[in-house]
């Protein structure tokens, strides 16, 4: 790899830290070893680094604060590559990309025994269930050719199943109905799909990634009764990433929007991708570090045990997700109501009323219908990061802070001073 610069760290010097916002350069160790560390609680499938090894590639592709903390081990030097050079000389080696693909599988296998989603999803009694109620709501939307696709994904994989008969059953009467669209028709190396028609549904399982030639798809979660549209991709955009680095179901249905012109790159053709088309493996690389980065950050709030805790860094890792820096000092407002913080961060319902009052009582949160207003992230962040380290402590003051709230001499549901909130002056920062 052709190098910026080069860096010697003594041994116990910092190199970068967790949640630093400079995250544009990309480090491979020339001499000695390096340690990472981070959150407390999250699984890594590599702590200790040697020579030969590339770190802070993850954050500078997604250009995403740095998800880990990297220490000297021992003394040591480092080549140093900011992004531009780092993509350029990754392009130019395709055992480089598939080293980094490698690492992308593995971190995010690491992962996958806490998130919740795709883990979920990779309990296959569940999926059964889920996807045969998947093709029954397609049915009764109307939606033929979608209930076709759904209950044809049941029946491969799943050849047994005990409604394997009703699916059997449901499939012949929908063939009978005719009309059902064919399969894509290829075009050179791509597949065009016609409008509305699905390209992949939720929990089937897959091997390909897609880039969009031309056209737009839309990305769903269905949950029935209902479906959200997750996102609308363009020309350019690559989905169904996880796929090729994981064996987990897809999580989400794909339509195309119109006629919809998709390249197809499946985890054997990724060499050859590599190799006679360089700009491609920087769009494949972001787009992995993206869903990682997206995945370490779910992740960072449910390792906390103090239900205060959790919902504090669930509203930073908020900002993070919308690119609000943690050290600016502007009001920002996020579409959350209090009830969705306090569902989102996994607090138990008989603390639910506790932790929404300490929330409420929080002078820099302002809090409306569905709304939340941050008056300061960089206030923010240091209770966050207060919160963090009493929690690993175990601090018996942060346990007194969810503790059932007394009724005060007023005659309302309160705290005392010292349970509402941590006193300032102990706020770092």
């Amino acid at each position: 790899m052709a190098e910026t610069g080069k860096k010697k760290y003594g041994k116990g010097a910092l190199i970068y830290i967790e949640s630093d916002e400079e995250s544009d350069d990309v480090f491979v160790l020339e001499t000695g070893e390096v340690e990472l560390t981070g959150t407390p609680g999250l699984p890594r499938f590599r702590s200790v680094l040697r020579p030969g090894d590339i770190f802070g590639f993850t954050s500078c592709l997604c250009r995403r604060p740095r998800m880990e903390t990297a220490i000297a081990r021992t003394d040591c030097s480092c080549a140093v590559l900011g992004r531009e050079r780092f993509i350029e000389s990754v392009q130019a080696n395709p055992d480089v990309a598939s080293r980094i693909i490698s690492y992308f599988a593995q971190e995010l296998r690491a992962f996958d025994v806490m998130v919740v989603s795709p883990s979920e999803e990779a309990n296959v009694s569940d999926d059964e269930t889920r996807l045969y109620e998947l093709a029954e709501y397609f049915q009764k939307k109307g939606r033929e050719a979608h209930a076709h696709h759904a209950l044809t994904v049941y029946q491969q994989r799943f050849p047994g199943a005990s409604r394997g008969a009703e699916a059997a059953t449901r499939l012949a009467t929908l063939a009978g109905k005719g009309g059902l669209p064919a399969a894509p028709v290829m075009r050179g190396l791509c597949r065009v799909y016609a409008d509305r028609q699905m390209i992949f549904c939720e929990y089937e399982p897959g091997n390909e990634l897609y880039i969009i030639k031309s056209g737009k798809v839309e990305i769903l979660k269905i949950n029935p009764p209902g479906e959200i549209l997750l996102s609308i991709l363009r020309d350019g955009d690559i989905f169904g990433e996880l796929s090729i680095v994981s064996s987990a179901p897809r999580s989400a249905t794909a339509v195309s929007a119109g006629e919809t012109l998709l390249l197809p790159v499946s985890r054997e053709s990724l060499p050859s991708v590599f190799g006679k088309s360089p700009a491609t493996v920087g769009r494949i690389l972001a787009a992995l570090s993206q869903r990682l980065w997206f995945t370490f950050i779910r992740l960072r709030s449910k390792v906390y045990e103090n239900p205060l805790t959790r919902a504090y860094v669930l509203l930073e890792n908020k900002l993070l997700e919308d690119r609000i820096s943690l050290t600016g000092t502007k009001p920002y407002t996020l579409p959350l109501g209090i009830a969705d913080i306090l569902g989102m961060a996994g607090v138990p319902s008989d603390q639910m009323d506790n932790v929404k009052g300490l929330l409420s009582d929080d002078p820099n949160l302002a809090f409306q219908f569905r709304q939340l207003t941050i008056e300061s992230p960089a206030a923010l962040e240091a209770r966050a990061r207060y919160f963090r380290t009493r929690d690993h402590l175990d601090s018996p003051e942060l346990k007194a802070a969810v503790s059932p709230r007394r009724r005060s001499p007023a005659g309302r549901i309160g705290l005392d001073t010292h349970e509402l909130r941590v006193p300032p002056e102990k706020i770092p920062g």
